[in-house]
């Protein structure tokens, strides 16, 4: 029986079939398909865009920790970028308006290393008078390129003053997050009497707290970015695990699709089931033979989604470029530039509580139409 079985399933699933039957088969699942190619889709492009923002917060925020304190070099983990760095609230004018913005003076070697890659920019020029470094979302409002001059009304905290300068465009680095890079300036710590503290970068994917809390418990006063940043942080949290409550309404849909797949299945092979019934295959069988069935096409269902999302999803980043393009402002909240990340383990846990909600919802349903419907007639 079990040799019978299999290949009994191998027909059914298209074995020296025609195409006309296997379409037919698959089209009460085409909707779990495309449900499961948007949920994928949205998967890796809201886990990448998260990861991106998340990293940027590092990057154009005050570091991965930020310390204000010197941190001796026997704390540091391996890879770390340590940089003085100082900070103030001011006012660009420029020949096409002004704006307030945020000036971080920082040292040499600030761009050499991580941070310079990230962003695509290099060190700071120091044949200008006093250089400044602006975001391509900034240089737009402000009608700004390398070499222009304009002036900066830079408040100093320390004198309870501001203070005018005349300031050069050093370069421009391309807009990556908005949100912070249109409001945010670096100057050489010339402009500060000063540092504030120190900023430490870490390699992506590093336990920011982890360091903090280490600092912290040597008596050195430090923060992680994301406790500096906490309201930006959330909002990356809130995002994730909206793709929960995404998991939870697919695996209904799913159950609600596979159930009248089942049935389909069911009505379909009427005259199968028939025959099955005389060469002598009980009920649980014959409720076995179809439960499998559904589950193997809704798994094709959710693999070829599965690819047809993922595809997308590496073709995302190009349809972004277009849209800050054509709408600047419409990505002030997003990233404009990111890697797609494929979260594996979220992706095979959907495939997982799809399969086994449409298995649950399977056997129920055919239980009930192969008992009233079928062996009943």
């Amino acid at each position: 029986m079990r040799a019978f079985e299999r290949l009994w399933l191998e027909r059914k699933c298209g074995r020296n079939m025609g195409a006309g039957y296997v379409i037919s088969s698959y089209l009460p699942l085409l909707v779990i398909l495309l449900i499961t190619a948007a949920l994928v889709f949205a998967i890796i492009f809201i886990f990448s865009v998260s990861a991106r923002i998340d990293r940027m917060l590092e990057v154009l925020g005050s570091g991965s920790v930020f310390s204000y304190e010197d941190v001796p070099p026997d704390l540091l983990p391996d890879g770390a970028e340590c940089h003085h760095t100082a900070s103030s609230e001011a006012l660009l004018y420029a020949a096409e308006g002004e704006r307030a913005v945020m000036i971080k003076g920082v040292e040499e070697g600030y761009f050499d290393g991580m941070r310079g890659e990230e962003l695509g920019v290099e060190a700071l020029p120091d044949d200008l008078l006093n250089p400044l470094m602006i975001s391509s979302s900034l240089s737009e409002e402000l009608g700004l390129s390398p070499g222009d001059r304009l002036t900066i009304l830079l408040y100093e905290a320390d004198k309870d003053r501001t203070r005018p300068y005349l300031a050069t465009v050093a370069a421009v680095f391309d807009s990556v997050y908005p949100q912070l890079d249109s409001r945010l300036a670096f100057s050489c710590m010339s402009l500060f009497s000063h540092p504030d503290g120190v900023e430490i970068l870490l390699p992506a994917g590093s336990d920011a707290e982890s360091l903090a809390m280490q600092l912290a418990d040597d008596g050195i006063p430090a923060f992680s970015y994301r406790e500096l940043n906490r309201h930006a942080y959330d909002n990356v949290e809130s995002s994730i695990n909206v793709l929960y409550l995404i998991f939870a309404l697919v695996a209904i849909l799913a159950s609600f699709f596979s159930s009248d797949a089942a049935e389909g299945y069911v009505e379909r092979d009427r005259k199968d089931i028939a025959e099955l019934m005389v060469l002598g295959a009980d009920r649980r069988r014959i409720l076995w033979m179809y439960e499998a069935l559904t589950l193997i096409h809704v798994l094709v269902a959710l693999l070829i989604g599965t690819c047809l999302g993922t595809v997308l999803a590496f073709l995302s980043p190009l349809a972004i470029e277009a849209v800050a393009a054509a709408e600047p402002a419409f990505l002030d909240y997003y990233v404009r530039s990111f890697s797609p990340i494929i979260p594996v383990s979220r992706i095979v846990a959907m495939i997982v509580l799809s399969l086994a909600v449409s298995a649950l919802s399977a056997y129920l349903s055919l239980r009930r139409v192969t008992v009233a419907n079928v062996l009943g007639s």
